[in-house]
């Protein structure tokens, strides 16, 4: 099995590989996917990421939260202390470009909401295999927030070329209850959420 830092490179470059208008139109399909979930339809507080570089774009997903008069937080990276903070947003007017060049909310517009609230949240990741382990950048961010959110389902996203045979294990690696490509939605063995 290939460790985790060669997994980021092959699928970061299969990925990187996208075009554009690959990138948006699979995006399209996964967010079309993510709201007929009943995980999403139930949650009244979803978390959802905020795309950059090559990753699924997610503004399309918080529109249609909006739209349905649900609470939309993103992830506040915290790179000093590691840490993630769960940030509630309004509006896209909200955010600037912050650490890693990924938007985040601005200064002067930070909501905290306790992960205990999140009903869904939705998951990045370099790599996914179909257990649903992931490989993410190497910050270990979703692997320390996640456990603070136990009643919160996890839905991983990501292209098909990101999904591999198998990912090494960690002690603190979490898991996802469910991943969504452009292709299907893998629900890992052992899971019982409805699909």
């Amino acid at each position: 099995m290939d460790g985790k830092g060669e997994i980021r490179k092959r699928v970061l470059q299969a990925r990187n590989a996208m075009t554009a208008e690959e990138i948006a139109a699979g995006s399209r399909t996964i967010v079309k996917r993510l709201v007929e979930l009943e995980e999403i339809l139930r949650a009244s507080t979803l978390m959802v990421y905020l795309a950059f570089g090559s990753e699924v774009l997610t503004d399309g997903l918080i529109l249609w939260a909006w739209d349905e008069g649900k609470r939309v937080v993103v992830p506040l990276c915290r790179p000093a202390s590691r840490e993630m903070t769960a940030c509630r947003i309004d509006g896209f007017d909200e955010l600037e470009r912050g650490h890693y060049g990924i938007r985040e909310p601005k200064a002067g517009a930070i909501r905290p909401v306790p992960p205990g609230e999140i009903g869904a949240v939705v998951v990045p990741a370099v790599a996914f295999d179909r257990q649903g382990y992931r490989v993410g950048y190497g910050g270990g961010y979703y692997d320390r927030f996640l456990p603070g959110a136990r009643q919160a389902a996890r839905i991983g996203v990501a292209f098909a070329c990101q999904i591999v045979p198998a990912v090494p294990v960690g002690p603190h690696d979490v898991t996802v209850d469910r991943i969504v490509t452009e292709e299907e939605i893998i629900s890992p063995a052992g899971r019982t959420l409805e699909t």
